[in-house]
């Protein structure tokens, strides 16, 4: 039952993420990106405040140690990662978001390599091979025949930048201070991550139109704060708790899945045969590099019971 309850907590942490990408798209022209960001994340600070109060007295002396590490933190998952995905909102289909977005495994493989010295290994690097191949088709769309003349929707460029800043924030995660309580990190990193998000927030304010308030843009607001930022993840701390990282990682490949169906439904848009075989390749990539290439073949064929 125990097993259960952490399959079905990562589960709807993916199904709930997946809504960010529909939610980004929808959006797109009601609300700049890093307004949306910014009261995103007001939202989530609001909601962990009351969890994380009684732990920030004693915090106090280590977060103020940890300033520079705990503003990297806030300035790559809060500040930029979600203001990328808001900004590629305006130009790309919500399913290429998330079809794009699992890759960021491979990110962190490639970045472990270069600050960590760890192995990349022919059974990794040929999963690097296919989720690569896959991104190529996602992002050119399938359109080799005059491969001189694309031009890249930056929507996707900016889902990768997305991609760069979620990498850089879990690889740094190794380094979390363990003097400082998980509520007391959560409520710090939100709090210099909209802290170093204001400028931005300030010039748009500056020279965009202020955004109408309507109830799809509240609804919207609530479903990012509440939803993705607080609810999701601790979902996701209680399945990774019951099942392991490795069984909850496979669980949120099936993100572009529920995105691809949310955005058929709400967005009405239409799934190409170019998305399904740039997410197969991108999928069937990190399986290969992430749990196939582990160190013994009997982990393998544990992983693929599992799946």
């Amino acid at each position: 039952m125990h097993g259960c309850t952490g399959y079905g907590a990562a589960l709807l942490a993916t199904v709930i993420w997946s809504g960010n990408f529909i939610a980004a798209r929808a959006l797109a022209t009601s609300i700049p990106p890093c307004q949306f960001n910014f009261w995103r994340w007001v939202i989530a600070l609001v909601a962990v405040l009351p969890f994380a109060l009684k732990h920030l007295a004693s915090d106090k002396q280590a977060i103020i140690r940890h300033l520079g590490y705990l503003s990297v933190m806030g300035i790559l998952g809060v500040t930029l990662m979600n203001t990328f995905v808001y900004k590629a909102g305006q130009t790309t289909e919500s399913l290429n978001m998330a079809l794009l977005m699992p890759a960021t495994p491979l990110v962190i493989l490639i970045l472990a390599r270069i600050f960590y010295a760890e192995p990349i290994s022919p059974m990794r690097l040929l999963g690097m091979l296919t989720a690569f191949t896959g991104i190529v088709i996602l992002v050119l769309r399938g359109e080799f025949a005059h491969i001189s003349a694309i031009k890249i929707n930056s929507g996707d460029l900016w889902t990768m930048g997305c991609m760069l800043c979620f990498a850089l924030y879990s690889l740094l995660m190794r380094k979390r201070p363990r003097d400082i309580s998980p509520s007391g990190f959560n409520a710090a990193v939100f709090s210099l991550g909209l802290i170093y998000a204001l400028p931005c927030v300030a010039i748009e304010i500056w020279l965009l139109p202020l955004p109408t308030i309507s109830l799809p843009l509240v609804t919207g607001l609530a479903y990012a704060g509440l939803g993705c930022s607080a609810l999701a993840f601790w979902l996701w701390t209680v399945g990774i708790d019951s099942i392991g990282p490795v069984r909850a990682g496979i669980i949120y490949y099936s993100l572009p899945l529920f995105a691809g169906i949310g955005s058929v439904l709400i967005l009405h848009e239409t799934v190409t045969f170019t998305q399904i075989l740039g997410g197969v390749l991108i999928v069937l990539g990190i399986w290969l590099a992430t749990i196939c290439a582990r160190p013994s073949v009997s982990r393998c064929k544990t992983a693929n019971k599992a799946m």
